[in-house]
């Protein structure tokens, strides 16, 4: 080989080297490149993916507050629970029927979801949340004992509500999630829930934890408890008595009440019927509603398959029942008490009344002429109640009588620009700031918007709408000294060791009306109830002041009624306030002093006691009094007749002994003072009759009937001599022993608002 040759295969050579030198830099920069790209771009997905196999991060769940009643009875309450979840990707395959086999029957799930689930590459897959221990304990033993890794238990927590829908919608619920979705488990949802905390622990190659490698634990934070100014026996005498209303006078949208202290605001009971069960809140409970539903579903499914099905505009029944379902739902969830607006009717005519004596436009001794009608404007008439009208009457009987007529020339004299500053201090232009959610504000006609019509009907409550609680509100401070204080539900906040952490203050935010009008307007209530409209709330013993109102629905269906009564007591020094309204009753009668009083005395003649008002009777109520058959047992006759004699009993002697063999009614039993108490002295067979059908009949009448076939008569309602029965404790021809007393209610029918 000449030297020219050697040259070339030399520099053949470099050209080789230099280029295989060059594909190992090239490869040796993409390496670099690409460990770079992997350590420092993608560094965090890397480091989480490897956090993810190596570590297990749980989440501990902080235990939701308490919610408890103003005597600490427990509300509502948290339970833990688990979360059953699946890590597909460390399932073996040959355990996947097994997993999905036992699971899906400890879990109540279709086998192939499970089985399904077991599939993938997921590190996290949730299986059903909300499992109790003792399923959670046996899918462990599951797991120990066929040695299966990819199940995994995450801790959680439950909300149960003791009392079923006992303050349902006051209360609310809580999502899947445990975050509060109504009522108080939403409004304080941040306070109830506190901090949740973290375990982070190391995990073998089986997925298995590594306890003690790598731990890192943060502890939770439990949420703080509520103590409400709701009583529970308020409350329960509350919702049962709206439960009874509901049936007997066949309401057809919805019952509410809201009982509250006048002077603090605190709220002692709140409820709308029908309601629900917060631990199952997605259930609708009504019968009424429930066949609606199944109407709703049978007519989508008739009138789908009527059409035609090209139109593309037609919902199948499911959707139209899943549509009407929602609806319901979200309306038995709605506490109706803040959330829904109404005309209030003639119950309004106390903010009217007392705007009146406080600007000085109208006086007690003012006169007013009532012809059953007047005309406001040349094309429209307004009227009374009272078709023949009340004649003459001063300002204190507007208020009894309740006269239309009268109250329009009271708003006349008080004039729009009064009528709505005093509408404004009230509070019934604003939201009252009660701490529940979605409290709504009114509609409402302002001094620029009101017109001569407007002003007139505005005047004794029509036209403007507002809430329950703007009404009860706006009452307590008519009657409390003219204070408008902000009603409230929440009176403590609790820590998770018991100590307080804050506690409400009573918020006045004005005085709308001096204590001098406020005590005159306290002693005209008292009068409706002692002597017209509202006498159908008396109740013997306590001095209680009150308004009635009947409102036709002008935005619902034709002839439908909102029936309503507000009263508070101690007439003298006023305590507690409870306004009640029937929304669309179907009954004997439509106004609120015939349907509703009565609720109201029912509820109040116990509320009083319970808060510990003592009663203070009447000469003439001294004698009707209820008392309890002493036992008499064994005694001589002598012994016996003083016993019943010492509590205001009469004793019916049957026999020819001188000791006592049998009673009726027997010890403990209540009676009605003067009622008679039927004494046995041989071993004679009691005696039976049966009741008769007293629907219609005065209380006179009533007693007399019964005191001739031998039984006791307890009157519930009215006693006045207008009042008639409308509903007796036992059915018409029921066979009952001679002596048996009969409850009998009494309405004063003869009663408008």
């Amino acid at each position: 080989m000449d030297k020219k040759e050697r040259k070339l295969v030399t520099s053949t050579i470099k050209r080789r080297i230099l280029a295989i030198t060059m594909v190992f830099i090239l490869l040796f920069a993409v390496i670099v490149g690409r460990l770079a790209y992997l350590s420092i771009i993608q560094h965090t997905y890397w480091m989480d993916r490897a956090s993810s196999q190596q570590l297990r991060d749980s989440a501990i769940a902080a235990e939701r507050g308490i919610i408890y009643d103003a005597n600490m009875n427990i509300l509502a309450r948290s339970a833990t629970v688990w979360t059953v979840a699946l890590a597909p990707i460390r399932i073996e395959e040959k355990n996947y029927d097994r997993i999905a086999t036992f699971l899906s029957e400890q879990l109540g799930l279709e086998y192939e979801t499970v089985l399904e689930k077991c599939k993938g590459d997921s590190y996290y897959t949730i299986l059903k949340r909300k499992v109790d221990k003792p399923i959670v304990d046996r899918i462990q033993q599951f797991v120990e004992k066929n040695d299966i890794a990819g199940i995994q238990f995450t801790e959680d927590t439950k909300r149960y509500y003791p009392y079923g829908n006992f303050a349902s919608q006051v209360l609310g619920f809580v999502g899947t999630d445990n975050n509060g979705l109504y009522g108080l488990e939403s409004y304080y949802d941040t306070t109830l829930s506190g901090t949740p905390g973290r375990m982070l622990t190391a995990v073998n190659a089986y997925g298995k934890d590594m306890y003690y490698e790598h731990e890192t634990l943060t502890e939770a934070i439990d949420g703080y408890s509520l103590v409400l100014t709701l009583d529970a026996e308020i409350q329960r005498t509350l919702e049962n008595a709206l439960d009874e209303a509901m049936v007997e006078h066949n309401v057809r949208n919805y019952a509410c009440g809201i009982i509250m202290n006048v002077n603090t605001g605190a709220i002692y009971a709140m409820s709308t019927k029908p309601d629900f069960d917060p631990n199952t809140p997605l259930e609708v409970t009504d019968e009424r509603t429930i066949e609606q539903l199944h109407q709703i579903l049978e007519d989508a499914t008739e009138a789908y398959n009527e059409s035609s099905k090209d139109d593309e505009d037609i919902k199948t029944p499911e959707e139209v029942y899943l549509e009407a379902l929602s609806e319901a739902q979200h309306n038995q969830w709605n506490n109706k008490a803040i959330t829904d607006i109404y005309e209030p009717g003639s119950v309004f005519k106390v903010v009217t009344a007392s705007a009146a004596l406080e600007t000085g436009t109208c006086s007690l001794s003012d006169e007013f002429y009532c012809s059953g009608g007047v005309q406001v404007t040349p094309e429209i008439v307004m009227h009374c109640a009272i078709t023949g009208g009340h004649g003459q009457e001063d300002f204190t009987h507007s208020v009894i009588n309740s006269c239309n007529p009268a109250f329009i020339e009271i708003g006349k004299r008080l004039g729009k620009t009064n009528f709505y500053n005093y509408f404004k201090a009230y509070g019934l232009t604003d939201k009252t700031g009660v701490d529940l959610p979605s409290e709504s504000n009114s509609v409402y006609y302002t001094d620029k918007t009101m017109g001569v019509v407007e002003l007139a009907s505005c005047s004794f409550g029509q036209s403007n709408a507002i809430t329950p609680i703007q009404m009860i509100t706006a009452f307590s401070a008519c009657v409390n000294g003219g204070y408008l204080v902000q009603p409230y539900i929440v009176g403590q906040i609790l820590d998770s060791t018991g100590n307080i952490v804050s506690q409400h203050e009573t918020v006045t935010k004005r005085q709308v009306i001096s204590k001098e009008t406020s005590d005159t307007m306290r002693d005209i209530l008292e009068q409706v109830v002692e002597t017209s409209n509202g006498q159908n709330a008396y109740v013997a013993g306590f001095r209680l002041g009150g308004k009635s109102g009947t409102a036709e629905k002008l935005n619902g269906r034709e002839g439908e009624y909102v029936a309503s009564f507000c009263a508070f007591a101690p007439a003298d020094d006023p305590q507690v306030a409870c306004l009640i309204l029937l929304d669309g009753a179907r009954s004997y009668s439509r106004y609120g002093g015939v349907i509703v009083a009565p609720i109201v005395a029912s509820v109040m003649s116990e509320v009083l006691p319970y808060l510990g008002v003592e009663a203070v009777y009447k000469e003439d109520e001294v004698e009707t009094v209820g008392t309890f058959v002493p036992n008499i047992m064994d005694y001589s006759l002598t012994s016996a007749r003083a016993a019943l004699q010492k509590r205001g009993l009469n004793a019916e002697v049957i026999g020819d002994g001188q000791r006592v063999t049998d009673q009726y009614p027997v010890g403990g039993v209540g009676l009605p003072k003067g009622s008679k108490v039927y004494v046995y002295t041989e071993d004679k067979l009691p005696k039976y009759v049966d009741v008769p059908d007293v629907n219609g009949r005065s209380v006179s009448y009533v007693k007399s009937l019964f005191e001739s076939i031998g039984l006791n008569l307890a009157v519930d309602g009215s006693s006045s001599s207008s009042a008639v029965a409308v509903a007796q404790d036992y059915e018409p021809g029921a066979n009952v022993r001679e002596g048996t007393v009969i409850t009998v209610d009494f309405v004063n029918k003869n009663i408008n608002d």
